[in-house]
């Protein structure tokens, strides 16, 4: 029980400084120096840990197919291929009810933090015929903008997870894959029928809005201006550029990476010289979107959750963790998938459950596929139930709604989504 004692108090003190708001960088870093420290430390495992991190190319793959997202969301936003998608989208579909999966969830798409935030006014736009309260806005923005964390190739938390395994990002994406179906499909199950969804006459957007900030007035005006200018939406030219420039990046990055088998970093790579070329990019816009996308909180979190991963195989501690387990009944994925459910409710983040859990099954069941979706399912499951999820905030705060009650549904999606991947893991594993 020892062992178990000197990881669970690593995992608690990375935990409670992502609570804090520590940078992730700075809490990986922390957890790597106590866990070398109260793992009989010697130079040789210290030097072994560091080496395995800087020198592997695997660490710099990582960092540079994250790179290359950011460059890719720049060239997205700052384009406003976004806001020509979504106005191609409303008046392509005349249902209001689609577009409220629509919008927060090709958005989800892209890992931007300010998503969350821009498509909350287009929920708000697209929901005015219906009975919603904030708490129901909430949970749909919230909700859809989530569906892609099991299927897309570009999602931080997906790659990371890949690279930690060594398992292709394609197989994982691919084993995963249904799961973004199943979400799409409770989510509008559970989320988007009843009798709330009964066409209303559009009385009270007035004073339901009159308690939010000056900053929301002024970006739910400007999106709805976006969504209904009137110029744009009779350009069918217009359209279907932007359908292209908005989905084409997406699609190519996924068949490069399933059909194909090329690494994050190579395929995003293409598909953003690709986006560079089609947007007839000028050399000192290049060099914005390079300058912009060089993030390096975000590189230095990665750097810093290979080296916990390096430091936590070269103290032997996960070998004797190993012979621990063993020794009991309860699978290995759902004891480590409850551990990753924990992290990601305290956390609220993927990336931060991949980064605290996958070292461990990493060397419990390298390069099993099932053992990580099941693992990442249920940690994703509890990241979506946080009351510390940014996007949950986020969202909360525009709506002005009770994230709590905004949890419910999701709650119970999630049990169902839960209930099936463990029942799943019995009866094929």
């Amino acid at each position: 029980m020892i062992v178990m004692a000197k990881i669970l108090s690593t995992l608690i003190l990375v935990v409670w400084l992502l609570r804090r708001r520590v940078q992730i960088g700075h809490a990986m870093l922390a957890g790597s120096i106590i866990l070398f420290l109260v793992a009989s430390p010697t130079w040789g495992k210290a030097s072994m840990a560091l080496q395995a991190t800087l020198l592997e190319i695997r660490t710099w793959e990582l960092m540079l197919a994250m790179f290359f997202v950011m460059c890719l969301e720049h060239l997205l936003r700052t384009s406003r291929t976004i806001e020509g998608f979504m106005t191609s989208m409303k008046a392509m579909l005349r249902s209001d009810r689609v577009l409220l999966v629509l919008m927060p969830a090709f958005l989800g798409l892209l890992p931007s933090l300010g998503g969350a935030m821009f498509s909350a006014p287009m929920v708000e736009h697209s929901s005015k015929k219906y009975r919603l309260t904030p708490e129901n806005k909430v949970t749909i923005n919230y909700w859809f903008r989530h569906i892609w964390e099991f299927s897309n190739p570009i999602v931080p938390a997906l790659i990371l997870g890949s690279q930690i395994m060594a398992i292709p990002l394609g197989t994982l994406v691919t084993h995963m894959g249904g799961y973004t179906f199943l979400a799409l499909i409770l989510g509008w199950i559970f989320l988007l029928t009843g009798k709330k969804f009964r066409p209303q006459k559009q009385l009270e957007s007035a004073s339901a809005s009159a308690s939010t900030s000056e900053t929301k007035h002024e970006v739910a005006a400007s999106i709805e201006t976006i969504l209904v200018d009137p110029v744009a939406t009779n350009n069918s030219s217009f359209s279907m550029r932007y359908l292209y420039l908005a989905l084409g990046p997406i699609i190519v990055n996924i068949i490069l990476v399933v059909s194909f088998k090329l690494s994050a970093a190579v395929s995003m790579g293409l598909v953003v010289l690709g986006m560079v070329i089609i947007l007839r990019l000028q050399w000192k816009q290049v060099l914005k979107m390079l300058t912009a996308s060089f993030v390096t909180k975000l590189l230095w979190g990665i750097l810093s959750i290979m080296l916990f991963q390096n430091v936590l195989t070269a103290s032997g501690l996960v070998q004797e963790l190993v012979v621990l387990l063993q020794g009991t009944d309860l699978p290995i994925a759902i004891m480590i998938g409850l551990c990753a459910l924990m992290v990601g409710s305290l956390t609220g983040s993927p990336q931060a459950l991949v980064a605290i859990t996958f070292p461990i099954i990493a060397v419990l069941a390298p390069g099993s596929v099932t053992t990580a979706s099941t693992v990442y399912i249920m940690g994703v499951a509890g990241a979506m139930l946080s009351p510390a999820h940014l996007c949950l905030i986020v969202t909360g705060e525009y709506f002005q709604a009770d994230i709590f009650k905004s949890l419910r549904p999701v709650l119970l999606i999630e049990c169902i989504i839960v209930a099936i991947v463990i029942l799943n893991l019995v009866l094929f594993s």
